[in-house]
């Protein structure tokens, strides 16, 4: 199947102070929202959940689940590290 690959990974603080994983595709943010994330709720989180499915059966760009993955990070209270 598709990983529909982002232009440029987001690395996201998820495993502690100074831990950061970096995402890379849509397949690997919709596996950590669902088995990694520390909240099940929200609407940042349900938005990003809904577009990976749109981007992974093909239906919108793969830059659209990363700005949701993005989103939903934020909403829960994960930092995210800038682009260097």
């Amino acid at each position: 199947m598709n990983e529909k690959w982002w232009q440029e990974p987001v690395a996201i603080e998820l495993d502690g102070i100074g831990k950061y994983r970096f995402i890379h595709n849509t397949r690997e943010a919709a596996e950590c929202l669902l088995e990694r994330w520390p909240v099940h709720e929200g609407q940042a989180y349900k938005a990003a959940i809904r577009m990976c499915g749109h981007v992974l059966s093909g239906t919108q760009p793969a830059d659209y689940a990363r700005q949701d993955f993005i989103a939903a990070a934020v909403e829960a209270l994960i930092h995210v590290r800038p682009a260097s």
